[in-house]
């Protein structure tokens, strides 16, 4: 018996209603759809999800429990393709609907999208236990992202790309506003696909010529340069960038300064100030060996 195989695709997609509000978002859900529909049009034993992320929390998009279906005639469209993007755009505007509080969202900062990663990959791991025998599911990733990463989840998003790892989900990127620090490490430590688009009109191209194939083709295409990967860590303190820095033995937090406890996991550290003291005493010798010589 021949072994069916098919693919996962999990859209992430940032619906940060400050950022949307000088950008279009029914543009992006529009390419997004595009390429949801020829995922599915490959292979029918392929398979989609899609989830949305906001600074107040991480939603199911697609699939629900119940498709959500309008009265309108579906007269020359395929009806699968119809209740996929009908379900996404009516979700999405039910979302963006029910902000509780306006205020919440003043700030740009702060979107879930270590949330989003790990209900992704949550799903994944649910749809590959529940496979029938013979089949194979390959899943992945797509990050749709504009507003800017927020500093104070960075071990949250490290221990998603860890997870992404042991599972072999590779993590696509595809950045609609600044470059993400984040995003570049994700797909670079998963053998995914970054990118950065600056003009939206072409979105949808970027979606069908370079993630719409696994990432095991993309090697034979021409697909865009991979960048620079800054793989500096955020510090806990200061939730900065640090080139050099303070290490916790037990939850592997990074500092940008000495503190005497670990702010992720408590953990008490002693200041080495015998170590200080016999550097100390040792360059005093060596300079009164030095004057002793002159």
């Amino acid at each position: 018996m021949a072994e069916s195989v098919g693919n996962l695709l999990i859209v992430v997609l940032d619906l940060h209603p400050v950022w949307w509000a000088d950008h279009s978002l029914s543009h992006v859900l529009q390419s997004a759809l595009v390429l949801a529909n020829a995922h599915l049009l490959q292979n029918p034993l392929n398979k989609l999800a899609v989830y949305g992320y906001m600074n107040t929390g991480v939603f199911q998009l697609y699939p629900l429990r119940e498709d959500i279906v309008t009265g309108e005639s579906t007269a020359g469209k395929f009806e699968g393709f119809d209740v996929v993007n009908t379900t996404i755009l009516m979700r999405v505007k039910d979302v963006m609907l029910e902000c509780e509080d306006p205020e919440l969202h003043k700030q740009l900062d702060g979107s879930l999208l270590s949330g989003a990663l790990i209900k992704s990959l949550c799903y994944s791991n649910t749809m590959t236990k529940n496979l029938a025998i013979g089949n194979t599911l390959h899943s992945r990733i797509l990050v749709l992202k504009g507003s800017p990463d927020s500093r104070t989840q960075y071990m949250a998003i490290m221990n998603s790309i860890f997870a992404a790892q042991k599972s072999k989900v590779a993590i696509d990127s595809c950045v609609l506003g600044e470059d993400s620090t984040f995003l570049q490490q994700s797909s670079e430590m998963t053998g995914g696909t970054y990118v950065r688009v600056t003009d939206h009109n072409k979105l949808a191209q970027y979606l069908l010529s370079v993630f719409l194939m696994g990432a095991e083709f993309r090697k034979s295409f021409n697909t865009p340069p991979a960048a620079k990967v800054d793989f500096r860590a955020a510090c806990q303190c200061h939730s900065k960038m640090t080139d050099v820095g303070y290490v916790c033995s037990v939850c592997m937090s990074v500092y940008c300064t000495f503190r005497p406890m670990c702010m992720t996991c408590n953990a008490h550290f002693k200041l080495p100030t015998a170590l200080f003291k016999a550097k100390k005493v040792t360059g005093k010798r060596k300079l009164e060996a030095l004057n002793g010589k002159t």
